[in-house]
């Protein structure tokens, strides 16, 4: 019996403990009624830290400052009917400002620095706080922003639960999901995570993961409560933020945030206040202070700009930098810099102030580039602006309209109110070109803005689609409905499929080819078993003859769609087929199997295991060594841990000249690719030029008309293919004329890949902006040399990047303000060079070169103090050299070079 008391004894505390912390709610209120007695006073020490660091493993030196105070928290007044019912009165005595200085006692330690916040005004505030929520605080009319945020985030600590619970709560933090775990009889954790609030939602958010930013957080705090769990002995808060380009992790930053509280006076005491309701307590104190209390919410604000009134307008930056944006130095790694600095104050900016800008005298040699720079801003003052400036109807001002509503077409978080007015625009009449770029502009608009947040449902999504089916339906003639295919490619949306499906197996050959097109641009998730029946028709010529260009991508559906193993065993026999006369195409289907296998062991596994298997019909040089100049191949030029990026050649050949080639820019980060840029090419009608007697004629089909031209997609948006001759008329005056012999640019703009911008309210009180841009400054240039007597040919096709990406992280009030920049520069280069030689036979040689480049990875760490001389500036360059290569493509490649360069 002895033995049995003495062990209830011993767990009786435990016992205790585990009724208090797992308790039903009833329970837990008579629990936390201890807290903060009435007519009490403690005296607590606070010290509140901002750091800022790299983000990674390696990170240098930080920098930062603290904030000290002295806080006097007592206990007014108690509610007559509900005993957790309380007002709290916080005074914030003798704060102050420490910063990093080798001065200080112990390294990287701190020491104090005068500044404003030692003057601001700086009353008592009062904290309503009701079973342990903070339902509002009261602050003194006039104090500055800077001095509310640090008393909210104060406030905020206060705000607990001591049960073992998971529940919804608001403070300086935003909304957050908020746990609370014990770890012995007097201390609990307390830990957030999924932290929302109109601030902390991205203003600009990037809706493709590839080109996107990662923010990461983790935020807890740990309580330790006195022996009999009235008295709060000391909080210990912590977060920590981080931010990193999704493909390039080894670049970001970093900001951390501690709020240390403990207890140092128990003794104090302060006269209650008797009164029936909160406000009545709040009118005594406001008559006793001789002030005026404003009622807010927990939730911060983010401070106005550093610079205020002199903040530097978009007019005298650009005339600062005039210089950086002209065409010699588009794919530069400078106008990048330049286009991101000014596009931080073009988003700020008003609209007379952009179209002040634009109709400058002074700027007639950029227009080009401000074009680029409007598009980009993605305002509605920056829209106004160019509509008011631009001539839309002028054939002459073609270029510079274009080059706007390209910028607009590639932006990360377009406007409904700009959706809208393109959508107008695309029933006027304007010039053929331009009413196609319309077009692209408005469905590449509504595809960015579908997979924002919130929008996939929205009516302007139908708006725009409902526009283009109606005008497609409307459509008389066969360039009206390329345009109107290729815009329902940018549009991308799974409902317009049944009609891409139409065109593509009853349309014309030219129409097939444009909606194929269609229909590969989609997700494989999109391709149905429609689709893929519908691809099966066109590449095996099932019911009617279809283009080879078709066939081609009938085929890559197949290929991509993860095929069965009956599906891909009827493509591979079909390459032992001899009644196709067009071999270029299964020497194209050869040449993807080939390709898909290397980037896919699974896939080339059942290839082999089929090969095996039909080992009569497959495994021999008639089918594996195929005829035809057509090839297919994929390069790395990029491998990290953070992502990969790939090149992808894609050449068509038909009747020994390019029919259709690609060349595509493709990056991968955690099972999701982006096309980022993709060069199409394509010719028809040339057959005349090139003779080869082991070539299939079809006497069926008329010999189409000499054309050729080039189709560009940035970011997934094609833009108006680029026709460089029509007719062999045309054709002819080029050869004679030699024009294109010389190098010639063909494309060129900066235009925004990443672009994130975040206000973070941190628990402490201060807000920190996230602001992460990353700009591509492009330049396509080109060259062709067509000789009818040698009966050879040549051609460079020259891609030029400038790419900078600049993130910044900051945290600004009116006594100190910090930040962490990282950037991330490089100049890339691509050459594809085509020799063809039709002298005899045909040979074709391609060449893919890259020369070498080096890439910049810099981090800058800067604090100043307002009003005071001090600042301190940290620096860490980091240089990457990345040597030059001339790419392997394939064997026939090799060969066909070997026939023209021979000795």
């Amino acid at each position: 019996m002895l033995k049995t008391v003495a062990t209830l004894l011993l767990l009786w505390p435990l016992i205790c403990y585990g009724f208090v912390l797992l308790s039903f709610p009833a329970a837990g209120s008579a629990a936390v009624s201890r807290h903060f007695q009435l007519g009490t006073a403690h005296v607590y020490r606070l010290e509140s830290t901002v750091l800022f660091n790299e983000s990674g493993p390696r990170v240098g030196k930080d920098v930062g400052y603290q904030v000290t105070a002295t806080l006097n928290v007592g206990v007014l007044w108690q509610s007559p009917f509900d005993p957790n019912d309380k007002l709290l009165q916080l005074e914030l005595s003798s704060p102050q400002l420490h910063i990093k200085s080798r001065k200080a006692p112990e390294p990287e330690g701190f020491v104090v620095h005068t500044s404003k916040l030692e003057d601001l005004k700086n009353l008592p505030y009062l904290v309503h706080w009701n079973t342990g929520k903070i339902e509002h605080v009261f602050l003194a009319e006039g104090e500055d922003l800077s001095m509310v945020n640090l008393k909210k985030g104060i406030a905020s600590l206060f705000q607990f639960q001591i049960l073992d619970v998971t529940q919804t709560e608001k403070d300086a933090s935003g909304k957050c999901q908020v746990s609370y775990k014990s770890l012995d009889p007097h201390t609990f954790l307390k830990t957030k995570t999924d932290c929302i609030s109109g601030k902390t939602v991205p203003f600009i958010l990037h809706p493709d993961k590839v080109m996107g930013t990662s923010v990461t957080s983790k935020r807890e705090a740990k309580y330790v409560l006195s022996n009999d769990m009235s008295v709060v002995k000391s909080i210990m808060a912590s977060e920590t933020h981080n931010m990193v380009v999704e493909m390039w992790k080894d670049a970001g930053g970093s900001v951390s945030a501690r709020q240390h509280l403990f207890l140092t006076d128990t003794d104090g005491k302060v006269l209650p206040i008797k009164t029936s309701s909160v406000e009545e307590a709040v009118q005594e104190i406001e008559k006793n202070l001789k002030t005026t209390f404003t009622k807010q919410i927990l939730v911060t604000e983010r401070e106005p700009p550093a610079c205020q009134e002199d903040c530097p307008t978009l007019h005298k930056l650009v005339k600062e930098n005039h210089d950086h944006l002209k065409d010699e130095n588009i794919g530069t790694t400078r106008s990048a810099t330049i286009f991101i600095k000014l596009l931080n104050v073009a988003r700020e900016s008003k609209m007379e102030d952009i179209y002040k800008v634009l109709k400058s005298s002074k700027n007639k040699d950029i227009l080009l580039q401000l074009c680029d720079l409007v598009g980009a801003t993605q305002t509605v003052a920056a829209h106004e602006a160019a509509r008011k400036f631009l001539h839309l109807d002028l054939e002459s001002d073609l270029d510079m309209n274009e080059r706007y509503f390209w910028a607009l077409s590639l932006g990360s978080h377009p406007q409904q109110q700009v959706i809208k007015d393109v959508l107008t625009l695309t029933y006027k009449d304007f010039p053929e070109k331009l009413s196609e770029t319309l077009v692209l502009t408005v469905a590449a608009l509504t595809n960015r803005f579908m997979k924002l947040p919130g929008n996939s449902q929205h009516k302007v999504i139908g708006e725009v689609k409902m526009s283009l089916v109606d005008g497609l339906s409307k459509c008389a003639n066969e360039e009206c409905k390329q345009k109107y295919l290729r815009g329902l490619k940018n549009l991308g949306i799974r409902d317009t499929v049944p009609l891409l499906l139409q065109h593509a197996l009853s349309g014309t050959k030219k129409t097939s080819v444009t909606a194929m097109k269609a229909l590969r641009s989609l997700p494989p998730a999109a391709w149905d078993d429609d689709v893929k029946t519908a691809a099966t028709r066109i590449y095996y010529q099932l019911g009617k003859r279809f283009d080879t260009s078709s066939r081609t991508l009938a085929a890559d559906i197949l290929l991509e769609s993860k095929p069965s193993r009956e599906v891909l065993r009827e493509l591979l026999l079909s390459l032992a087929s001899r009644a196709d006369p067009t071999y270029e195409v299964q020497q194209y289907v050869l040449q993807r199997i080939n390709q898909i296998s290397d980037r896919d062991p699974n896939f080339g596994a059942q290839v082999v295991s089929i090969i095996r298997e039909e080992h009569k019909k497959l495994n021999n040089y008639h089918v594996m060594g195929q005829r035809g100049l057509s090839t297919a191949f994929m390069r790395s030029f990029l491998s990290s841990p953070s992502g990969n990026g790939s090149l992808v050649a894609i050449q068509e050949i038909a009747g020994g000249i390019l029919k259709r080639g690609l060349v595509d820019v493709v990056l991968e980060t955690q099972g999701t690719s982006q096309e980022i840029f993709t060069l199409g090419l394509f010719a028809g009608g040339l057959s005349s030029f090139v003779s080869s007697d082991e070539e299939p004629v079809d006497s069926e089909e008329p010999e189409e008309s000499a054309t050729a031209g080039m189709e560009i997609t940035a970011l997934g948006v094609q833009m108006r293919p680029f026709v460089f001759f029509s007719g062999q008329g045309e054709l002819m005056g080029h050869v004679w004329s030699g024009t294109g012999s010389e190098k010639t640019p063909a494309f060129q703009t900066l235009a925004l890949l990443q672009d994130h911008l975040q206000y973070l309210p941190l628990q402490s009180g201060f807000v920190a902006e996230l602001n992460l841009m990353g700009v591509v400054s492009f330049d396509l240039s080109g060259q062709i040399q067509l000789s009818l007597w040698n009966r050879n040919a040549h051609s460079l096709v020259e891609k030029n990047a400038g790419i900078m990406i600049q993130g910044v992280m900051k945290v600004d009030s009116s006594f100190v303000r910090s930040q962490v920049e990282f950037t991330l520069a490089t100049e890339a280069k691509l050459n594809l060079v085509s020799d063809i030689d039709f002298y005899n036979s045909v040979a074709l040689c391609l060449q893919l070169r890259s020369p070498d480049s080096v890439i910049k990875h810099n981090v800058y760490k800067v604090e100043r103090i307002p009003g005071s001389k001090h600042r301190l500036r940290k620096a860490k360059y980091k240089v990457m050299k990345v040597p030059g290569k001339t790419y392997a493509l394939n064997r026939k490649s090799n060969e066909m070079c070997n026939v023209i360069f021979k000795e």
